[in-house]
């Protein structure tokens, strides 16, 4: 059997790279343009009830912040301190707040599946030199292989 048809299915995976690549790289924009459409409508705090076991008051919702927690909607505690922001018992203030905590939850998924994706392409990035290197190139600075 001649030796090129032994390595057919060679040119056709490297053939195939750049459009993977695009793909991974259109996935992150798409992913940046989500975490901004996100940006400044998430709140990283948690529901904490007032009230909540009291049989005669009505219970009300507050949303607490750790300490030094800055939280895109709520805005930065002084330093030392917390946010506690009060939301009351009004149903829509509650779908709301809880909204924006769910948002938040959204935010960092997406930030992880950006940072994934990141590091998938890095270490692209490094087995493509690698490649290049065992067919005796070396990647230049502007990525274009050159003969040794």
């Amino acid at each position: 059997m001649p030796v090129e048809t032994n390595f057919e299915w060679l040119l056709v995976m490297a053939a195939g790279c750049e459009e993977a690549i695009r793909q991974r790289l259109n996935d992150l924009v798409h992913l940046q343009e989500e975490l901004r459409g996100l940006d400044g409508r998430t709140c990283t705090g948690r529901e904490y009830w007032r009230d909540r076991d009291h049989p005669a008051r009505v219970p009300k919702l507050y949303i607490l912040h750790s300490i030094d927690q800055e939280c895109p909607m709520h805005g930065t505690p002084p330093p030392g301190d917390r946010l506690r922001v009060y939301v009351g018992s009004d149903h829509n203030k509650i779908a709301a707040a809880r909204a924006a905590m769910t948002r938040e939850a959204e935010r960092c998924e997406l930030e992880a599946q950006m940072a994934k994706t990141g590091h998938s392409l890095s270490s692209c990035g490094y087995h493509l030199r690698s490649f290049y290197g065992l067919l005796g190139y070396r990647v230049g600075e502007d990525g274009r292989p050159e003969p040794r």
